[in-house]
């Protein structure tokens, strides 16, 4: 639904990670500037940054995504908070085996995008889902380069995260807040995913089988659809986008490790304009 220049637009939910509920009901017309119940941003305040999303396609029985999964994380410290890495087990390397290979980390999403994106060898990634000389899926050796190439580029979109935690339901409640910086053509998706670290389980590598390994980022599912949701079909920058989401953490994670995860992408293209994570539970 469009409103005028001046109204701050609320995103209803259109789904939940593994299970169902009842939507924010909707439209939300508010204010830019009014007495208004949510947080309004003063955005003169944020500095503007541009981050960058790496894609780590892999799986626990793939023998050489251990020294990618090194290359991403070497290069998030890197750039201190300007990437950040996404590790999706897809494909076959993420098929659940026996033993200490029963762990299964593949999602919905992860798979359709693997499978979309066409991801044939592993480990790949993909930096903000563009074309790098003609290709979108990169061997982990193009990874370092390439993210050179752009993350001091501008950035089109200020993001932020609001989560607050009720530990007796186990879920989160997630506002994002988004504004583009200037006019741009075209329609954007909003993705908004739940994330978790410290995850220990075996992983096959070139050498050995590594019994107790640290699995970090790891997408753990897509809170509104694959592609998620239309942010806006007409950009306006002198509004600000505002989504709520509800989401369940499942009793197999650790609220304390988890994520959650928002990109902004072009409909079309699928490429990404901008990205930002916060942690569900600041400690």
């Amino acid at each position: 639904m469009k409103f005028g220049k001046t109204l701050l637009i609320i995103i209803p939910l259109v789904g939940l990670l593994f299970s169902s509920c009842d939507k924010i009901k909707a439209p939300y017309a508010l204010s830019k500037h009014g007495n208004i119940v949510d947080t309004v941003i003063d955005w003169d305040t944020v500095t503007p940054v541009k981050r960058v999303l790496l894609e780590d396609y892999t799986g626990h029985k793939c023998p050489n995504c251990p020294i990618a999964a090194t290359i991403a994380h070497s290069q998030e410290a890197y750039y201190h908070g300007k990437l950040i890495v996404l590790a999706v087990h897809a494909g076959y390397y993420a098929l659940p085996g026996t033993g200490e290979f029963a762990a299964d980390f593949r999602t919905a999403a992860g798979e359709t995008w693997n499978t979309d994106f066409q991801v044939s060898a592993y480990p790949s990634g993909m930096i903000n889902r563009m074309e790098f000389n003609g290709h979108k899926v990169l061997g982990s050796a193009e990874w370092v380069t390439d993210i050179a190439g752009i993350i001091n580029q501008t950035s089109d979109l200020n993001m932020l995260i609001i989560n607050t935690y009720d530990t007796s339901s186990r879920m989160v409640y997630s506002l994002i807040y988004s504004q583009f910086l200037r006019y741009l053509p075209g329609s954007y998706n909003i993705t908004v995913c739940v994330v978790e670290d410290n995850i220990i389980s075996a992983q096959d590598s070139a050498s050995t089988i590594i019994h107790n390994y640290v699995f970090k980022d790891v997408l753990r599912g897509s809170v509104n659809g694959t592609f998620g949701e239309t942010l806006t079909a007409a950009v306006d920058p002198s509004l600000t986008y505002l989504g709520k989401f509800s989401i369940p953490i499942n009793g197999a994670w650790v609220p304390e490790n988890c994520w959650i995860l928002a990109f902004v992408s072009k409909s079309d293209t699928k490429e990404i304009l901008q990205a930002i994570k916060k942690k569900v539970i600041m400690l």
